[in-house]
């Protein structure tokens, strides 16, 4: 059976019921006590999200004609839903065995990911901006909001739901209304909340929301971008998770928006940030500039390298908008045409790597090193792990080295796309005196090596050998200056390790 039959048949059941008693059901199926995070992981909550995101955006389902759903039916629906993979094939033409399980693991991943405080990251570099800076006043004039009361008012929210809030009364706020003002509030929960109708009528104007893709399967649920139901007198999350991914992607979400125009002017504000995580991890680094002198060129170079003893480490940081539709691709061709901006990144790296050295104008150091890295960090983790993996989920072909000289200065296998959570973190642990980073990643490339230790994520490297869990500066800043702000707003003992 294909993907449309399947769903089709699916859908046809799914209209006999009334659109509204199956998002009260999911909710409720969603909030039922769990033991552990391997049950909740059972409990697929990315398939029911999915089975409401259908309900909503069906113009033929009615909350008029239809009846309430039972538990059992609503039981049958998420069988048949989890049964898809076993009915058709979900497998695209022009796929590969890496691509079809990056599609696998996409939404399931963004379950088991820790939470972090990384949601503030955006908005707080928003915030370092000039109250005039054309993307400070973009989000001002989409959200309503200022950066900073965006951080406080998440964060607020935050800390409910990690204290086990299902949900939130609106007069939850009164106390931050009199320090914010009803404006500020009122917007904030505009911006991250709909009520019922708002709901249908943000499922059925997404993009392609009439037509069918086998890719839905994968993609995690696109109401993130409202993470609360707003039904009267309260505020009620679909999953923890979903607001959390809500709040992490708020800012991206809200300015993406605006195309181009936004991302081009994020791209460089990105860049700043990256370079300033450097340069307050103490290595010794050069910039683009200075690489450019070096080897003697005006091509394209990375935007910094990294120098150790023995060791070139390149530093490209690429901002995107990074659609829901890069995660879930199954098609060779498509991924490479969605993912550009990393073969543009390798492909500055091999030439800044055989450029120093023609060019002999680099300090020594940089002209010893017998081996290079490159670091590509992204504004959002794309699961394209590193180079290896990433040319075989290409088309044949695509990731060839121009060189021999290439392929031996900077091989793919020590080429990796790293989030900027992830880079960070190695930034800050690049601070300890203890840590080396070129080990580090030595260690990484000799567990890649044996698909019995090779890991997928740069995150998992950084878990098993044990580099430690430290925030960035901006994200200390952050936090830190919000908890003050909503002590002094609520008069409360909100703590840091709350």
């Amino acid at each position: 059976m294909d993907f449309f039959s399947a769903y089709k048949e699916l859908r046809n059941r799914i209209r006999k019921y009334r659109p509204r008693s199956i998002v009260r059901t999911s909710m409720g199926y969603l909030w039922h006590p769990v033991k552990n995070k391997l049950e909740e992981l059972e409990k697929h909550p990315w398939q029911v999200l999915l089975l409401v995101k259908w309900t909503l955006e069906d113009t033929f389902a009615s909350d008029k004609t239809g009846r309430d759903i039972k538990d059992f039916e609503f039981d049958e629906l998420r069988q048949r839903l989890f049964d898809f993979p076993e009915r058709i094939s979900l497998w695209a033409a022009g796929s590969s065995a890496r691509l079809f399980m990056r599609q696998l693991l996409h939404a399931q991943i963004a379950f088991q990911r820790d939470l972090s405080p990384s949601f503030t990251r955006e908005a707080a570099l928003l915030a370092k901006l000039a109250q005039d800076h054309p993307l400070r006043l973009l989000f001002l004039s989409k959200t309503g909001l200022e950066p900073l009361d965006f951080i406080d008012l998440a964060i607020a929210c935050y800390a409910a739901v990690l204290n086990g809030r299902r949900t939130i009364g609106t007069n939850w706020f009164s106390s931050l209304r009199l320090h914010y003002g009803d404006a500020s509030v009122d917007a904030f929960i505009q911006g991250a909340a709909r009520n019922y109708d708002e709901l249908v009528a943000f499922c059925r104007g997404l993009p392609d929301a009439k037509r069918r893709r086998t890719s839905e399967f994968y993609e995690f649920t696109p109401l993130k971008r409202f993470p609360f139901l707003r039904t009267e007198g309260e505020l009620e999350y679909w999953h923890p998770i979903v607001f959390f991914r809500g709040m992490e992607g708020f800012v991206h979400s809200v300015l993406s928006e605006a195309g181009q125009d936004y991302i081009e002017r994020f791209s460089k504000v990105f860049e700043r940030h990256v370079l300033n995580e450097i340069g307050m991890s103490g290595l010794c680094y050069f910039n683009e500039a200075q690489l450019k002198a070096f080897c003697r060129s005006h091509q394209k170079v990375p935007d910094a390298l990294v120098s150790f003893p023995d060791m070139n480490l390149f530093i490209e940081s690429k901002a995107g908008l990074f659609d829901e539709s890069v995660m879930t691709v199954g098609h060779s061709e498509i991924l490479a045409h969605k993912t550009r901006a990393l073969q543009t990144a390798i492909a500055q790296g091999w030439a800044t790597s055989i450029g120093l050295r023609e060019a002999r104008l680099a300090p020594a150091q940089v002209l010893n090193a017998p081996t290079d890295y490159l670091l590509v960090v992204t504004n959002r983790e794309l699961n394209a792990s590193r180079g290896t993996t990433l040319r075989e989920m290409y088309p044949e072909g695509k990731l060839d080295y121009p060189s021999v000289e290439a392929s031996i200065y900077l091989p793919l296998e020590r080429v990796y796309f790293i989030s900027i959570d992830d880079f960070e973190r190695l930034m800050a642990a690049a601070r300890s005196a203890e840590f080396e980073v070129p080990s580090f990643l030595e260690k990484c490339v000799e567990l890649d090596s044996d698909p019995a230790t090779a890991k997928y994520f740069f995150e998992q490297h950084l878990n098993a050998l044990r580099v430690p869990m430290r925030r960035s500066p901006l994200l200390s800043e952050a936090i830190d200056c919000s908890y003050e702000r909503i002590k002094q707003a609520l008069g409360s003992s909100i703590s840091a390790g709350s």
